[in-house]
């Protein structure tokens, strides 16, 4: 049981502020005043607020550091995790009200804010499929492998009017209807997580944060569909997202989240990653389609793409055997959002 737990925030804002620096300096400090046993550092998704990173919160105050710098580290410790004296200087603007530390979620920019897909981020490690369990991870596709029936599960999404979050809005519970309705030897489910707009890292958030919650909700839309394989097709711009989603396949298979047999079951499926080369036009479902074949799809305009753009369908395509379910990430962490038992509270909130 440790008394003390200093969250750093991983995200790409302050990776690129060098927090893996402050995290090394964290754990070399810490060790260095005999505190292993009482204080843990652990790096996070991104907190949202990128302009004051590297972020750091200490827990069980729940003390916001902003603008940290290696420099300061020495002090944090010195001062807070061993004194537990605050270091006042380093906290976030909002938190000081008269002389007292409020609440970060008291704050202007977190007080409004109701988390569904970014729920937690900035609370668990991304890389460590123990901690998303004990947020009640996988509990979702245990329930809907064991409990309900494809179509329960389908009625379900369709009963919660949840919809696609492009400007069409698409209903998700009928998209997965049409999906499970063709007779196919083979689907797939592909999840779209590459972004083309500038400045857009809605699906890089998540997938730096939460990328096991994105699997978990694959998995059960595999379930409802009647497919056995999926693929997540990413940027290869993004390092660290593709990192942590290889982490998160490689540990859900070794304890047994993907594979053969879920939850004894009798469901099988599988994950694989799909790098994609940037271009805009690759966020079409028929550039989703081509990255399920190749390594890293390059632009063509060669006459097999012109007419696989044509002819191809978000449900099911004109291809005899193929049919794939597509959705975004953000989405399918709404799916595994709305079908979770109830989820325990974050650490100290």
């Amino acid at each position: 049981m440790y008394r003390s737990h200093v969250l750093v925030c991983g995200g790409t804002g302050c990776t690129s502020a060098n927090s893996p620096a402050i995290i090394e300096a964290l754990e070399a400090q810490i060790a260095e005043k005999g505190l292993t046993d009482e204080v843990k550092v652990v790096q996070t998704g991104c907190h949202g607020l990128c302009a004051l990173g590297p972020i750091m919160i200490v827990y069980p105050e729940g003390c916001f550091y902003s603008e940290v710098k290696v420099e300061d580290v020495p002090e944090i410790v010195e001062e807070h995790l061993l004194k537990g004296r605050i270091v006042k200087r380093l906290l976030y603007d909002d938190t000081i009200h008269q002389d007292v530390v409020k609440s970060i979620e008291s704050t202007d920019f977190y007080k409004k804010q109701k988390r569904v897909a970014l729920r937690n981020c900035g609370v668990i490690n991304p890389e460590d499929i123990d901690e998303y369990i004990a947020y009640d991870g996988y509990q979702a596709l245990a329930k809907c492998l064991t409990e309900y029936t494809p179509e329960q599960v389908i009625q379900v999404i369709k009963d919660s009017g949840l919809r696609g979050r492009g400007g069409g809005g698409f209903p998700t519970g009928l998209k997965w209807k049409f999906a499970k309705a063709p007779e196919s030897d083979v689907k797939y489910v592909c999840c779209n997580a590459d972004e083309g707009d500038p400045g857009a890292f809605m699906d890089r958030s998540v997938l730096e944060g939460d990328p096991h919650s994105v699997l978990e909700a694959m998995t059960i839309a595999g379930y409802c569909i009647g497919a056995q394989q999926g693929y997540i097709y990413v940027r290869a711009e993004y390092p660290i997202a593709v990192k942590r989603l290889e982490t998160a396949i490689r540990q859900a298979k070794e304890y047994g989240l993907l594979g053969e047999n879920i939850f004894e079951s009798g469901f099988d499926f599988d994950l694989e990653l799909r790098l994609g080369a940037g271009a805009f036009v690759c966020l079409i479902v028929a550039g989703c389609r081509l990255a399920s074949a190749v390594e890293q799809r390059l632009p063509t305009l060669s006459p097999g793409t012109q007419r696989l753009w044509k002819e191809t369908r978000p449900m099911s395509n004109g291809v005899r055997w193929l049919s794939l379910e597509v959705g975004s990430s953000e989405v399918l962490e709404d799916v595994k959002a709305l079908l979770a038992l109830k989820r325990k509270p974050n650490r100290t909130r």
